[in-house]
């Protein structure tokens, strides 16, 4: 009988540690998905910020390429002044297609 309650009492002092270590795991999960959680936010709030100075660029970007568009057309149509300014663009590593 001895050998039954020595059993019985390394079982009441593994079950606390066992306990213990499935706490400890808990609130790690937890916190991992809290902070994975808050992360996520921050990304969407980071994108958020950024959509619109993308479409301002995107609008620049359009403006642009209509003006340099613009000015080849009128390169080619003898104008100097538009010329010079493909030529200066061409130097540069620019190329404009009308």
């Amino acid at each position: 009988m001895t050998e039954g309650k020595a059993e019985i009492v390394q079982g009441a002092r593994l079950l606390p540690a066992v306990a213990l270590l499935t706490l400890a795991l808990l609130v790690l999960t937890v916190f991992l998905l809290y902070q994975g959680i808050v992360d996520h936010n921050a990304l969407v709030a980071a994108k958020a910020a950024q959509e619109q100075p993308l479409q301002q660029t995107q609008q620049v970007k359009t403006q642009l390429t209509a003006l340099a568009t613009a000015t080849a057309k009128l390169s080619e149509q003898g104008h100097a002044g538009a010329k010079q300014i493909i030529e200066s663009m061409q130097r540069e590593g620019i190329t404009v297609k009308p």
